[in-house]
């Protein structure tokens, strides 16, 4: 025991005696464009993990990070300690990159490290779709998947709407993805149009090489300024299922696909990056009053009545419908003739989100109240704006509209000139005295008030409560599982009977449905190997091995026509006889 002192006290001399050291490292120094690398920055015999600014990485995108890990080591009757943060990067261009010197402080010192290289070649891609279905020998080298963006123009004017797809394409399985960077562009004012959870895949080739393609994001692009705009490349993280070497590839893996002969694998995806040509708003012909309208549009007024009286009030109502940047400008200010008290509008946007041009509609409501009697006409409003399709000017205008305004009806005798609903208002705020005879009631008389037995049966209750109303919840909580198995096979029959002949998605739900309810299994994660674990010793093996055949034809059927030409609508028909076996079973 008296070792023990001497021995903490000599560890602490050999942490406190020792230097701290920084370096930097890659896991690789050689990639393509869409590959990462991993950063990571080690401080040894360091207190605290390194700090540092990733900012001045310019050639790199940090993808995620920093990570954090700590490492003890004993050599020798001497301790090493480590601390590191890593980071997963992506280059921005090909070439010869460099990972710049990164000041990281440690321990209170700020320590330099060294610059790393990295060559990053060009990553095989594809061009646009092409309808050839010819082999030409490229799927060897042809990309298991990657990410096109395709804009429908690149030369336009300022203000006028650009749209972008983004479409996967990928000869494998796709297990998951997410997004990991929007494409984002200065000098771009932005509107999501289509942004789907579930993205549907279809088939195409692309010289000679099958692919499914989806289309996962739609963006509206309209630029503020003119010159050259790059939009940024959208990165994806997808994690994709690769077939082994020693098993012959397909597009389609079976249902129940042993993991040993494929592995998933984590692939980053990115778009390529965008210049676009913005020509700055023609000055020729230009309208005094242009306030940055681009697209084509339509403009009407109405009002909700041409005759009113003195004082009150009435709605002017000025809508914009059309195409166009609707949200990036404002109508000129009508002017209004005197006499007309006017209170500031009510704005109101509504947009179809379901075109690729933004369209949709504004309105801006006017509340205006004559205050003398006589003729006044509401003038017209001008819209003028740029047609970007043919370069030209043009303007639209509203009617002009007439309002009479009589004079105001009689007032109180008093002379106040209220309104009836000031009138209505006058006995709201008049409070009478009360003039009975008030009752009061001795209560001196009671030793122990009626409070304090309420205050008690109250605290009893409460107590109870908790535990009543957990028996209570339990027991129905049996009886709806109760009733939802033994009316699973009922609902299933009924979802079968909706099942189209291409509908093969939701027979497969219909399928993982009818378990869920009659095992008890959460649906969301249900699968083909979940359930073959869960029916193991409860089915004989002929109804398994059906079930097994069932499902992956159902996998296949959505993406292309069984062998046999058997419909959805046909498989519903087994799956009933199949289900109504594997219920009498359990």
């Amino acid at each position: 025991m008296k070792r023990l002192p001497f021995l903490l006290t000599f560890i602490f001399i050999q942490s406190t005696a020792a230097e701290v050291q920084i370096r930097a490292t890659v896991d690789q120094n050689r990639i393509s464009l869409n590959e990462t690398i991993t950063l990571k920055v080690t401080a040894e015999e360091s207190d605290d993990f390194p700090k540092l600014e990733m900012s001045g990485i310019g050639d790199f995108t940090v993808i995620s990070g920093p990570g954090q890990s700590s490492s003890f080591q004993w050599i020798n009757g001497k301790m090493s300690s480590s601390k590191t943060l890593s980071w997963t990067l992506i280059p921005n261009k090909v070439g010869s990159l460099t990972i710049p010197a990164l000041t990281v402080e440690a321990n209170g010192k700020l320590i330099t490290t060294d610059p790393i290289g990295v060559t990053v070649t060009q990553s095989p891609n594809a061009r646009a779709p092409k309808t050839s279905s010819q082999p030409t020998g490229q799927e060897a080298e042809s990309p298991l998947v990657f990410l096109v963006a395709e804009p429908d123009k690149m030369d336009v004017f300022q203000g006028e709407q650009v749209t972008v797809h983004y479409k996967l394409y990928t000869r494998v399985n796709l297990r998951q993805y997410g997004v990991e960077s929007k494409p984002q562009g200065v000098g771009f004012w932005q509107e999501e149009l289509f942004a789907p959870k579930q993205p549907t895949l279809r088939e195409t080739s692309i010289d000679g090489v099958r692919y499914r393609v989806a289309t996962l994001y739609k963006v509206a692009l309209f630029p503020i300024t003119h010159g050259d705009l790059v939009l940024e490349p959208m990165i994806l993280n997808c994690s994709i299922e690769v077939p082994s070497r020693n098993r012959q590839f397909s597009l389609f893996n079976d249902f129940f696909s042993d993991p040993f002969f494929s592995k998933t694998k984590q692939q980053i995806v990115r778009s390529d990056k965008l210049t676009f040509s913005v020509k700055p708003i023609p000055e020729a012909g230009r309208p005094a009053g242009f306030t940055g309208a681009v697209g084509t549009f339509d403009l009407k007024a109405s009002v909700d009545t041409t005759e009113v009286a003195v004082n009150q009030a009435l709605a002017f109502t000025v809508e914009l419908s059309g195409t166009g940047n609707l949200g990036l400008f404002q109508l000129p200010e009508p002017e209004f003739p005197g006499g007309l008290e006017v209170f500031s509008p009510k704005t109101t946007v509504n947009k179809d989100p379901f075109r690729d041009q933004l369209s949709g509609d504004r309105s801006w409501e006017y509340i205006l109240i004559p205050r003398r009697d006589g003729q006044y006409i509401i003038p017209k409003v001008d819209l003028s704006f740029l047609e970007p399709t043919t370069g030209k000017w043009k303007t639209v205008s509203t009617d002009r509209i007439p309002i009479v305004v009589t004079p105001a009806e009689a007032s109180l005798a008093n002379g106040g000139g209220l309104t009836k609903e000031e009138i209505s208002l006058l006995t709201q705020d008049i409070r009478y005295i009360r003039q009975d005879q008030v009752k009061l009631r001795n209560s001196s008389r009671q030793l122990i008030p009626p409070g304090f037995w309420y205050i008690n049966l109250l605290a009893v209750a409460l107590f109870l409560a908790p535990n009543v109303a957990g028996r209570v919840q339990s027991g129905r909580d049996e009886r709806r599982g109760l009733a939802r198995r033994r009316s699973a096979l009922r609902r299933a029959k009924r979802d079968l009977n909706k099942i189209g002949d291409d509908d093969f998605a939701s027979l497969e739900e219909a399928i993982h449905r009818y378990f869920s309810a009659r095992l008890g299994l959460p649906e969301a994660g249900l699968d083909a190997r979940i359930l073959q674990e869960q029916l193991s010793g409860k089915v004989d093996d002929d109804t398994a091995e059906k079930l097994a055949e069932l499902l992956t034809q159902c996998g296949l059927g959505r993406f292309a026509k069984s062998e046999d030409g058997s419909s959805a609508a046909d498989l519903a028909q087994r799956t009933a006889a199949l289900l109504r076996g594997i219920d009498n079973q359990l």
